[in-house]
């Protein structure tokens, strides 16, 4: 049988190198890779939400099950937020260098090895060894980093793999199989993790049995995390043509951008983190150690919020794009002012399955429309506020605006429960001072915010009219732009 002879411009062939002929999108031959590729894109998400499912999720149990103190997690959580925007800057230079597909391979290989001595760190503390939890911290640091390389180089490649036109239904669809997935190893982590202790307690030995149990949840998100190398090895990867007269220091954006809409909404994002940082750490020690709950409740406090999230996003979605983001960034910034509040009430309540039912759904709700309507809108902004060319320098400028206040805002409050007040909690007066300071953010931070598009009046009547639970999980993913001058498809 004959091949069609295809039109292509061959390249000279280096020593080495296999010849490669470009060819356009529309090729059958690059029709059937792109096709091939998010195909296994879906698979590999499944695989990939497992070490974030039973591992980064159970990284702060794990730390605590360590003995770690308030403290020790303040600092951990403060680490893991500054660390990724600073590494982030230098992505973009990256993928103008390497291959986004090496890149990325090089990095998820890391981000397996480093699990390896996550689950020695259970053995040795078991052990006796000192400086355990210090240890953890410094290696769950560099696999945040690590992580933090791979998410804005994979959304560059599936950004030239994905149509522009069919974004929206594909995302939808993988974020729909990847959610279903992440809960349910979600829920069974935590039912390894208390079946694990429950056994421990029968033999004596609660300690061991439970950091036997947290090894076996970092093993499996280890195994998984290298399947997902395989996967990705299989993946087509078309060359990006980089531009770099758009690029502009950090130093210009520093001078220029504070006169500008999107400088000052940057400016406004590291001051809000600043104030989420402040109680972010201490609700994982404050449901597990102080009261008291299994894993299975705190994982289902978590699920909650992410249910609702998933509820709630497509009326956000609606409200962003009628009434402008500005707008739903001031509505979810109120939403949010309660989350801590409701955590300082349960210490009133003296019924654990009534704190556990109050946990799960008034935080869940609050949560779940504050996180889910003010990630849509800061993401919204961004793309209505900076040009295309422009965006990917403007994002990582602001990462670094909100990592370090993130940073900051966690040093703050595990400098205040170091303090260990005497009148009061440690851990639910830093909730107090996150709450007052939420509050001040929504009646005073929002005010120099500026629309950079027409919008219509807000209406209450929108909220009731448009809400339609059913589509609540179906989410979609923002067009995320890269670098790229041109995509260069070859067969």
């Amino acid at each position: 049988m004959k091949r069609k002879k295809v039109v292509s411009i061959e390249r000279p062939i280096l020593p080495g190198k296999i010849r490669r002929k470009i060819a356009r999108i529309d090729h059958p031959i690059v029709q059937r890779k792109i096709n091939e590729s998010l195909d296994i894109s879906v698979k590999e998400g499944c695989f990939a939400s497992i070490p974030i499912g039973i591992g980064l999720n159970y990284l702060s149990p794990f730390a605590l099950a360590m003995k770690a103190t308030s403290s020790q997690i303040g600092i951990l959580f403060a680490i893991i937020n500054l660390l990724p925007s600073l590494v982030q800057l230098r992505v973009a230079s990256w993928i103008s260098k390497f291959s986004r597909k090496r890149i990325l391979l090089k990095v998820v290989l890391i981000n397996f090895f480093i699990w390896i001595p996550i689950i020695l760190t259970a053995y040795f503390y078991y052990l006796g060894y000192p400086y355990m939890v210090w240890v953890l911290i410094f290696l769950v640091a560099l696999l945040y980093t690590a992580s933090a390389i791979s998410h804005p180089v994979w959304f560059s490649w599936m950004g030239s793999l994905v149509p522009e036109k069919e974004r929206g239904k594909y995302f939808s669809r993988r974020s729909r199989v990847v959610a279903v997935f992440s809960i349910l190893t979600m829920i069974a982590g935590a039912t390894i993790l208390d079946y694990s202790k429950k056994l421990g307690a029968v033999h004596g030995n609660i300690l061991g049995y439970t950091l036997f149990g947290f090894g076996i949840l970092f093993s499996i998100a280890a195994v998984a995390r290298f399947w997902t190398l395989t996967l990705l090895r299989k993946q087509y990867e078309p060359k990006l043509i980089v531009r770099k007269k758009d690029y502009f220091s950090f130093w210009d954006f520093m001078s220029k951008g504070r006169n500008t809409p999107f400088g000052r909404f940057v400016i406004y994002r590291g001051f809000f983190s600043f104030i989420i940082g402040i109680a972010g750490p201490f609700w994982v020690v404050y449901i597990l150690r102080n009261l008291g709950f299994s894993y299975v409740w705190y994982m289902l406090i978590l699920i909650s919020e992410i249910l609702f999230q998933m509820l709630f996003l497509p009326l956000l979605g609606k409200i962003s794009d009628r009434f402008g983001n500005v707008r739903l960034i001031k509505l979810s910034t109120l939403v949010i002012v309660f989350t801590p509040v409701f955590y300082i009430i349960t210490s009133f309540m003296n019924w654990d399955l009534g704190i556990l039912l109050f946990l799960i759904f008034l935080p869940g709700i609050f949560s779940g429309i504050a996180i889910a309507g003010y990630n849509l809108a800061v993401n919204n902004y961004v793309y209505d506020a900076v040009r295309a060319e422009k965006r990917e320098l403007g994002i990582s400028y602001m990462n670094l605006f909100v990592g370090f206040g993130t940073f900051l805002g966690a040093m703050f409050g595990t400098f205040l429960v170091w303090l260990d007040f005497s009148f009061m909690d440690p851990i639910l007066f830093v909730f107090m001072v996150s709450a007052i300071g939420r509050l001040f953010m929504v009646i005073f931070g929002t005010k120099n915010l500026r629309e950079v598009r027409n919008v219509r009046k807000f209406s209450s009547n929108y909220l009731i009219r448009e809400f339609q639970p059913v589509q609540g999980f179906i989410l979609e993913i923002h067009n995320l732009e890269n670098v790229a001058s041109k995509v260069q498809h070859y067969i």
